[in-house]
């Protein structure tokens, strides 16, 4: 029963992962003139300089919103892919969800304080997932690591 649970969090944090995706392109799309303009300046400043039209930066970034997107879709699906070896047994899965739960938490402190926070509606988006993830993801960790989800993951025999 825990490791169902665990594995429904667990399912849980790739839908806000997804949900996180689709805000973080969004608040890349809305800053769109910063991101143009920044690349413009590096471009301008490597050794030799490169010329390259402000239209030609702004032509590229469709795609590089597009590659974010399929990036983000296809480590979700590794993600997915994780969860369910988890719960068929796999103790590895289980080990390397721990270590990305424990990763997602700790960058979901600075949130819960406030520290970097972004404006506007994709940046509360973002900021809210963040958070949420965390949670599910300690949930699914504590519930991962319970002493029945341990007999079924390390194939003790009952006492």
């Amino acid at each position: 029963m825990d490791v169902e649970t665990a594995f429904q969090l667990w399912c849980a944090v790739a839908v806000l992962g997804l949900v996180y995706l689709g805000a973080s392109v969004a608040l890349m799309w809305e800053r769109r003139d910063e991101f143009v303009d920044q690349m413009t300046a590096e471009l301008a400043r490597q050794t030799p300089p490169v010329e390259m039209p402000r239209e030609s930066v702004e032509s590229l970034l469709p795609l590089g919103f597009g590659i974010t997107a399929v990036l983000g879709l296809a480590f979700t699906g590794l993600f997915l892919l994780v969860v369910f070896a988890m719960r068929r047994g796999r103790n590895w899965a289980r080990m390397l969800l721990t270590m990305i739960g424990v990763f997602l938490t700790f960058t979901a402190l600075p949130t819960v304080f406030g520290v970097g926070a972004l404006g506007g509606g994709a940046g509360l988006v973002i900021g809210l997932v963040s958070i949420l993830q965390g949670v599910c993801s300690v949930g699914a960790i504590v519930l991962m690591h319970r002493r029945e989800p341990n007999l079924y993951f390390l194939r003790l025999p009952p006492s």
